[in-house]
């Protein structure tokens, strides 16, 4: 049974909605164990002032005492905490930051399996990755069902992503993005659209030379490193046209370019899974919320999703570790003057 660490996020947001609206399906506890860091008076209040169906929550001291077949709370907020339904505050976006940093250090010691992170006001990347001393950067995806979007830039305001995008980060990115692809998702010789940063693919030279200098280098890079990655495509035709359909992932040059397209295209049911990280890190595709908070009209499909894609995706690595633990070795040749011998038994070396 895989053990599911889920942050409680904003306690002043929706968050606390959409854990209590996502368990209270007793089908999630089949095949996977909850464990919500955060706050059960929370939890209860929010149950309270929603008349949200009973939802059983049992109270633990750590993630190694959760059973089965219930919604385990490991209290990491104090009591004294104050919930202000809909209103951001610095003790709301503290106790974000406390839910996350007891998760991490669980997840880093094996007491839970994957994480699910509710949304917070503050970057729970960012603090993942310090937390985690992890050196490499992670690429979030967003996914729903075979549809899958990758971000070049998703921090940068737009007068700064010109000057931002490199032909090396992307070539970068796209290696990354294929590499979750084979083994985070178990798709053989994947398909990557890389999408063009000026209108009509810069084929008017005075809407930009982005196209020629970087992104085109960067897919012939990735192409000669045998990754099947195609591009630039123009946004809106490649969108319009379906031709996304054709690909296993897409890679926008910046947030609007694809994320625009991506929630139009899934109605908001999708969820994100962050790549290149030593763990499952997924959260979803909606932000905090603060104006739905206590009205009992978010739906938290979206959510439910990055619980589901949490799991599919740590049983997806099991698999590809187990397929390829034992490669083949490969085979050497000692060449002398009057015989060759094949020996198998020594070790590859640089």
């Amino acid at each position: 049974m895989i053990k599911v660490g889920i942050t409680q996020g904003d306690i002043n947001s929706v968050a606390s909605e959409w854990i209590l609206k996502t368990l209270e399906d007793v089908r999630v506890f089949e095949f996977c164990t909850p464990v919500v860091y955060g706050s059960s008076k929370v939890l209860n209040y929010y149950k309270k002032i929603l008349e949200l169906p009973a939802v059983s929550l049992h109270t633990i001291n750590q993630a190694e005492d959760a059973g089965a077949n219930r919604l385990n709370v490991v209290n990491v907020i104090g009591d004294e905490m104050v919930v202000e339904v809909g209103k951001p505050t610095a003790e709301s976006a503290k106790s974000a930051t406390m839910a996350l940093t007891r998760a991490l250090q669980d997840l880093k010691k094996g007491s839970i399996d994957v994480l699910l992170t509710a949304p917070a006001v503050s970057d729970s990347l960012q603090q993942i990755e310090v937390e985690i001393e992890q050196p490499k950067k992670g690429l979030k995806i967003s996914v729903c069902d075979s549809f899958r979007m990758a971000l070049a830039t998703d921090k940068s305001s737009l007068s700064e992503i010109a000057s931002v995008l490199t032909t090396e980060l992307l070539t970068e990115k796209i290696k990354v993005l294929q590499h979750s692809l084979i083994h985070d998702f178990l798709l053989t010789s994947p398909r990557i659209a890389v999408l063009s940063l000026n209108p009509q693919a810069g084929i008017r030279e005075k809407l930009g030379k982005e196209e020629e200098t970087i992104i085109a280098p960067a897919v012939k890079a990735a192409s000669d490193a045998g990754i099947i990655c195609f591009g630039p495509y123009s946004a809106d035709q490649f969108f319009g046209s379906g031709d996304y359909r054709q690909f296993d992932a897409v890679l926008a040059m910046y947030f609007d370019q694809g994320m625009v397209a991506f929630q139009s295209i899934t109605s908001g049911e999708g969820a994100i899974f962050t790549a290149n990280l030593p763990y499952v890190f997924t959260s979803a595709h909606q932000d905090v919320s603060f104006e739905e908070a206590g009205k009992n009209t978010s739906s938290p499909d979206s959510f439910r999703t990055a619980l589901y894609l949490a799991v599919d995706i740590f049983r997806n690595k099991l698999i590809d570790k187990e397929i390829n633990k034992n490669p083949l070795k490969k085979q050497f040749f000692e060449r002398g003057s009057d015989n060759e011998k094949l020996d198998l038994t020594k070790e590859e070396t640089d």
